[in-house]
This record gives C-alpha cells, structure tokens and sequence, in this order.
C-alpha cells in the first residue's frame, strides 16, 4: 500500500528537492567573516509549481514593502515542467545570526545560525551552531488532509518524495561536526521533512589567519637578518689587527 502511494504521490504532485547553503566567507580585516545564503529548489508537477509560486510571491513582497534586512535575490532558470530556482544573499555576520521569516523564503525555515569566532592571534576559531526545523513545502491545491489511514499514508509518501539537504561551508579545517563532512570544508546533512523535532546542526573549524602570518615571517626574517648582520659586523672588528706602535726617534 505504502509502495502504491509512493508512485501515486509521485506522478501526481511530482518530485522535489530542497538545498539550502550557508558558507562562512572569512575576511582578512576584522571583525571577521560574512556569511552567504542559499536556497536552491529543484522540482516538478504540482509541487514544483506551488513552491515556484510561493517564493516567487515572497520576494516580490518584500521588495515591494520595503522590509528590512538584506533582500533575496531570485534566479529562475526553470525549463517547462521543470522548476530550478535559486534565492541568494550576502548578510554580515551579525544579521545572519538572525532568524530569517519564512515569509520573506516562500515558507522554508532556512534555520537560525550561530557562529562565534575565537581569535587566535595566528589562526580563528570557528563554532557553528544552526537550529532548523524541517518544513514541507506550500502544499498545492488537491493535496490530501490525513483525515484517514490512506489519506496519512499518501501524505507520508509525498513527504517521502521531498528531499532536504542542508549544506555549511565554514572556513579552514573542520576539527567537530555532527554532519558529513565533504570537499573543501563543505558539511551535509540530510534532513527528514517527516519528523517534527528540530534539528541542531553543529560543526568547528580552524582558519589560519594568513594576511598576519605573512606579516609574522617577513617580521621573523627582517630580525633573523638584523641579528646575522649585527653578528658579522662584530666579527670583522674583532678579527681586524691592531697597528704596531712605533717607538718615537731620539
């Protein structure tokens, strides 16, 4: 039955998947780092249209109203039935820490992300901490309500058919994560739109702070030279012979 639903729930409200990215762009000039979002949804059929529609109405709202906070931008590169579209901003560090309306996403809860750096003179300490509850996309029109055990089981195979990837890109070398870690500093985790607890998604890192390591060993290499300098300097005077003393003629 559970099977059966599946490939219903498939061809008739189509498939969808869901990533959201949040990357740490670390800066040279403190007070350190911004962070880059992401919402990227690739689907079709009745879904893909419901959420096309729903995040293309929430940003054309919030352009319109004026709200405050940095405003998505949208890029729809969708082809006929299928639906590719991507929200994206740069926010400083401070308002990413911010949680973000899921009026202004479409209905997404993109999560609340927490980040303290740690200077290390050398070297930053990153500590992520993202707390996000899973949420289907806008139900479209002729989506069965769970009123009984078949209408449950379909909802739960559409669910089933949703896919939720939540990736973090922090800066350096990942050194704790409860995620999986990939390329470049790259974290996932999958996350299951059927469960109703939220997430906690956690990760550190370390990011050599290169702009002052390179001032720390043109500064070792100028006082290295200084003291070689200085050295051989008090060899040659050492080592330079003293002039005979000629008696004065009587």
């Amino acid at each position: 039955m559970l099977a059966a639903a599946g490939l219903l729930a498939t061809a008739c409200f189509g498939k969808f998947a869901l990533g959201v990215t949040q990357t740490i762009e670390p800066n040279p000039i403190l007070p350190g780092a911004s962070v880059k979002q992401e919402v990227n949804v690739d689907a079709d059929g009745l879904l893909g249209s419901a959420v096309k529609q729903a995040m293309t109405d929430a940003a054309t709202k919030s352009q319109a109203q004026g709200q405050t906070g940095t405003q998505w931008q949208i890029r729809d590169n969708s082809e006929g039935a299928a639906v590719h579209l991507r929200m994206s901003r740069s926010v400083s560090l401070a308002e990413a820490q911010t949680a973000v309306a899921k009026t202004s996403t479409g209905g997404f809860d993109v999560g609340t992300i927490s980040v303290h750096a740690d200077d290390w003179l050398i070297a930053r300490h990153y500590t992520v901490r993202v707390v996000v509850s899973p949420s289907a996309p806008t139900s479209p029109t002729g989506t069965p309500t769970a009123t009984d055990a078949t209408s449950q089981q379909l909802a739960q195979a559409i669910l089933a058919g949703i896919t939720y990837d939540y990736f973090v890109s922090v800066p350096g070398v990942v050194t704790a994560t409860n995620g999986v870690p990939g390329d470049n500093s790259r974290l996932v985790w999958h996350l299951d739109l059927t469960g109703t607890s939220e997430r906690v998604l956690t990760a550190e890192s370390i990011y050599p702070d290169v702009p002052r390591l390179v001032v720390l060993l043109v500064l070792f290499i100028l006082l290295g030279s200084g003291i070689v300098f200085r050295s051989r300097s008090s060899r040659r005077v050492v080592a330079e012979p003293t002039p005979p003393t000629i008696p004065p003629q009587v």
